[in-house]
This record gives structure tokens, C-alpha cells and sequence, in this order.
């Protein structure tokens, strides 16, 4: 019978190690997980780009023209740019290497600025342009987490965009914005927790039947 109690309790403990153990392992996969999918420092990034006017035109209409300030756009496009800082911590200026500017190198004139949408209005953080001319950059500032920019420009001829950026220590991300990623990686996370849990109790209870037996 003693025999039998201490077998038992032997059995209930290992249970509680191995619970303990699969418990920390399941957390480390979610924690491991969780900062995989959401870099500290993340910046996003992603251009687009659309004719305003399809060469095709059909016999019986007349030609489509788009004009800015009396003058007609030969090959008028609509280029988008958002950018965003999709880490888990804010972009300070300093992450700006050598201070250099975000640039965004279009290769086409830029033509005006149709808008531009910040995520919040109480920043200075803005995309910049010179009329005619191909670049459109982002100054050194400081960028929160979360915070995000949506921009429109008329540019004159097809882009081929391509994004010069220097900043250090940081992820970048090029691409379509990873806009439920977060809440994603919350649930992965919480699964992984959850199955390790599982496996743990299940231990638990294996070895307390086992030691329950004659």
C-alpha cells in the first residue's frame, strides 16, 4: 500500500513537471511566434500605380484627354504610395541613416499631389515632392508605431518605382501592408499556448490513471 502512495505521488509530480515544462515550451513557441510575424522595428511600404486613360478607344467615342491647368497630360497615371510603421515599437529620426531622406524614385514627372491621408494629424511626418520632377521623398522624423501615410499623385508616363531607404536596425517590409498580421499572430500565438497546455494536462491526467491502477 505505501508501496502503491509513493508510486502515486511520484507519477502526480512527473505529471506536474512534464505540465510545467510543455507549458514553457508552448509559450516560448508563442512568444517566438509572435515577435517572428511583429518586428520591434518594422517600416512598410507599397507603390502603385494605374493609367488614368485606357489607349484602347472605342470606334463612335470621342478621345479622352486629362489636362492639368490648361495643358493635356500625354500618358497620365495615378500613382499611390503608403507607407507605415508596422513594428512593435516607434521609428525615431535618429534610425535615419546619415539622416538621409526616404526616397521614392518614380522616373516619370511628377505632376501635382491629387492627396495625402496620415493616419494621425498631429505629426509633421509628410511625403514630399517638386513639381516635374521624378522623386518623391519622406524627411527624417519620427515615426510611431502604427502611424501610416496614404498618398495620390498625377504623374505623366508609366513608373518604374523603385524606393531607396536607409535606415538602421530596422526591418523593411516591401509590399502589400500587412494590415491583419497582428491580430494573425495573436492567434497563432494563442493556439500554440493552448495546444501546449493541452499536452500538459493530458500528461497529467495519463499519469494520475496510471497511478491510480492496481
Amino acid at each position: 500500500m505505501e508501496c502503491a502512495f509513493v508510486l502515486y505521488v511520484s507519477d502526480f509530480w512527473i505529471g506536474i513537471v512534464v505540465t510545467a515544462v510543455l507549458a514553457l515550451l508552448g509559450s516560448g513557441v508563442a512568444i517566438g511566434i509572435y515577435r517572428k510575424q511583429n518586428p520591434r522595428l518594422e517600416f512598410s511600404h507599397e507603390v502603385r500605380s494605374a493609367p488614368l486613360i485606357s489607349r484602347r478607344s472605342r470606334r463612335g467615342l470621342p478621345k479622352l484627354s486629362v489636362a492639368y491647368e490648361g495643358s493635356t497630360v500625354p500618358n497620365p497615371y495615378l500613382v499611390t504610395i503608403e507607407i507605415a510603421s508596422t513594428g512593435r515599437a516607434d521609428i525615431s529620426s535618429t534610425r535615419f541613416d546619415g539622416q538621409k531622406p526616404i526616397l521614392f524614385q518614380l522616373k516619370v514627372p511628377v505632376i501635382d499631389e491629387i492627396e495625402q491621408t496620415p493616419s494621425s494629424d498631429s505629426l509633421s511626418a509628410r511625403l514630399e515632392f517638386t513639381p516635374g520632377h521624378s522623386t518623391i521623398m519622406l524627411a527624417p522624423t519620427l515615426l510611431p508605431k502604427g502611424f501610416s501615410i496614404r498618398a495620390t499623385y498625377l504623374c505623366d508616363g508609366k513608373p518604374q518605382h523603385k524606393a531607396k531607404i536607409e535606415l538602421a536596425d530596422i526591418t523593411i517590409r516591401d509590399g502589400s501592408l500587412p494590415r491583419s498580421r497582428g491580430r494573425s499572430g495573436r492567434i497563432m500565438s494563442i493556439v500554440a499556448g493552448l495546444v501546449a497546455l493541452g499536452l500538459g494536462l493530458a500528461s497529467l491526467v495519463q499519469a494520475w490513471v496510471a497511478a491510480l491502477r492496481p
